[in-house]
């Protein structure tokens, strides 16, 4: 029996904290990795390891509300192959992401549909 094809999910994070511009703790980077594999089976990401040298980044820029200096980013990028109807599973953990690392807003992508989504307190943070 051949599986449905799934939607390959794009989400970027920023390498430092959107407060005061700080790199994240590293146990922020597992707990990362330890959803996306316990939510979803599997993903592709810059570093499988707890220790990161020599990660890939991608550079971005964005502007967080009109009339506010665009800020520039470096972001670690995940992959991963997710069901249709897990989708919204993964917008929640993006969510829950964004509050974790210290981040106003998101940027995901679903089959290359970009997406920016606004994180909330309310929307929980990313668990042990």
């Amino acid at each position: 029996m051949q599986e449905a094809p799934r939607p390959v999910c794009v989400l970027l994070v920023p390498l430092v904290r959107d407060s005061d511009r700080q790199p994240h703790a590293p146990i922020l980077w597992r707990l990362l990795q330890d959803a996306l594999l316990r939510l979803f089976g599997g993903f592709t990401g810059p570093e499988t390891v707890l220790y990161y040298r020599n990660r890939e980044t991608a550079r971005g820029l964005w502007s967080p509300a009109e009339g506010e200096m665009p800020v520039e980013d470096l972001s670690r990028k995940y992959v991963a192959a997710v069901p249709v109807e897990r989708i919204e599973d993964l917008r929640a953990l993006v969510r829950r992401i964004g509050n974790s690392f210290d981040q106003r807003a998101m940027y995901l992508e679903v089959a290359g549909y970009a997406e920016l989504l606004a994180v909330r307190p309310e929307d929980g943070f990313l668990e042990v």
